[in-house]
């Protein structure tokens, strides 16, 4: 059974890898709504030692993926995607959202590169380039870490 902040982690990264899928953003109200819900779960679930939890959560989710929006690798949203599953999961759950989810994007691009080697070496047209949106890879390492895979440490 998941407790009241995983359930919103995993609710909150659905919503978001689908408004990403179709609109390539994530909303600052989603986000917002996030943050608020997860720090709300976490202290009624842990009280203040809760609330310090999501706090360190949330910055080392933020701080994990700083550099590569820095080097504009990443957007904004996909940052705040993970501070939300850092506030909910907390500093552990963000490391490993930030680790396995870099991983998952990274296979699902190099899956669409293949694809479009492919069309081309057999004499097709390539498929447009498309990127995938991160908001897709986190959510699947959020839902496989919640669901006891992908515990790296």
């Amino acid at each position: 059974m998941l407790d009241l902040p995983t359930l919103l982690a995993v609710l909150f990264v659905g919503f978001a890898a689908l408004t990403d899928a179709q609109e390539r953003r994530v909303p600052n109200p989603l986000v917002l709504a996030g943050l608020l819900l997860c720090f709300g779960g976490r202290a009624q679930v842990g009280g203040l030692h809760g609330l310090g939890d999501a706090a360190l959560g949330a910055t080392a989710g933020f701080l994990g993926l700083l550099p590569l929006w820095a080097l504009r690798q990443m957007g904004g949203g996909d940052v705040k995607i993970v501070m939300v599953c850092g506030a909910a999961l907390g500093w552990s759950g963000a490391a490993h959202v930030v680790l396995l989810g870099t991983a998952v994007h990274g296979v699902l691009s190099a899956g669409m590169a293949f694809r479009a080697w492919f069309a081309r070496t057999m004499g097709e047209a390539a498929p447009p380039a498309a990127t995938v949106p991160h908001a897709l890879g986190f959510a699947a390492a959020t839902w496989a870490y919640t669901a006891g895979f992908g515990h790296l440490f």
